[in-house]
């Protein structure tokens, strides 16, 4: 692997941790890009020393927690929003249950032993929160152990449920499928690198991106390989479905569009910039960001609709809010950007000094 290539995203990450899935042992220290979720009319976003409330029509600030922002508060994890209840991991191990119009804290929970990375998911009458601790922990919305399950390395995604299931990537290589009713494992497939974004279902099939430059087809019922589709890079997103094709890129700057079934190349898209999230669907193709080009969009066939810079270093993915993107900006003036669908800026939200 191209360790000089990869390293300056590396320092966005938001653990120290070695990447098994390259050659030798590199231990890197990081921090992290904006935790971004839109639920209906509002933008939450975790960065720092707070999460945010904002109005995803204009950029005004609803509210933030804590008040007052503290050191001894930092937040990457993109919160996890379900009627009313708003549940965001902490940098410093704790996990904080908020009422999602107020940003009132209604509780904590503190037995994780590292930082919350993964996106919660609100499941049935169960908040699951992955942690870096190996453990994916099911809590009922007061925040009390119902059960947990043990990976052999650190949880960085969310889970993914089929309604029978739940699908739990891992850094030790492993895709696991859970019982959701007690956290009992029901099989295990080992994709051969470390996979840091939460798989795709679509159809019976599970779709995972992994650091041994791949996207690997995994049958949901039994765990079996379908297929796999080597890369030139490093897949840090998890692919995105539309109409049979899936999107995805990697470190190595390229956007790749593969036959969902067969894992076949149906085209790509050579030297955009190295991709750290998810190729976003909107309606006219898809959208992603990258630390040198900025907010780019291509069509479903590939070609380039539009382009935007912006001030500031641009990782993860945009997220669709009604007819915007929000844009998360790290080490820029500004926090959030809006951008329609024609790629125009609409508006910006700036934190306060």
């Amino acid at each position: 692997m191209k360790l000089k290539r990869i390293y300056p995203i590396l320092l966005f990450l938001i653990l120290s941790v070695t990447l098994s899935a390259c050659s030798g042992s590199q231990s890197f220290r990081a921090t992290s890009w904006p935790g971004v979720t839109v639920d209906q009319d509002t933008v939450y976003v975790a960065y720092q020393e707070q999460v945010l409330a904002i109005r995803a029509k204009d950029g005004g600030l609803l509210w933030g927690y804590p008040a007052e922002p503290s050191a001894r508060q930092l937040f990457y994890s993109p919160p996890a929003v379900s009627d009313g209840l708003l549940i965001a991991g902490g940098f410093f191990n704790d996990l904080y249950a908020l009422d999602a119009n107020t940003g009132v804290e209604k509780w904590q929970f503190t037995e994780a032993k590292d930082r919350y990375i993964g996106h919660p998911l609100f499941l049935n009458d169960l908040v699951l929160v992955p942690n870096a601790d190996d453990n994916l922990y099911a809590l009922d919305q007061n925040g009390n152990v119902q059960w947990k399950f043990t990976a052999g390395e650190a949880l960085w995604s969310q889970p993914i449920p089929d309604g029978d299931r739940v699908f739990v990537a891992s850094m030790d290589h492993s895709l696991y499928a859970v019982d959701p009713s007690d956290g009992s494992q029901i099989w295990k497939t080992d994709l051969g690198g470390s996979i840091v974004s939460s798989p795709t279902f679509v159809d019976g099939t599970l779709y995972a991106g992994s650091l041994a430059q791949e996207v690997v087809a995994v049958d949901a019922a039994s765990g079996k390989i379908l297929w796999r589709f080597p890369v030139s890079g490093m897949v840090w997103g998890s692919p995105s479905y539309h109409e049979g094709a899936l999107y995805f890129g990697d470190l190595n700057g390229t956007v790749y569009a593969v036959d969902a079934e067969k894992g076949t190349e149906l085209w790509k898209q050579e030297g955009v910039g190295a991709i750290t999230g998810n190729m976003t669907v909107f309606t006219d193709g898809i959208a992603f960001l990258t630390e040198e080009n900025g907010v780019r969009a291509l069509s479903f066939s590939g070609e380039q609709l539009w382009s935007l810079l912006l001030n500031g270093k641009l990782y993860g993915e945009p997220v669709l809010a009604g007819e915007y993107l929000i844009v998360p900006i790290t080490a820029g003036d500004q926090l959030l950007v809006a951008v329609d669908f024609s790629g125009n800026q609409r508006w910006a939200y700036t934190p306060a000094k």
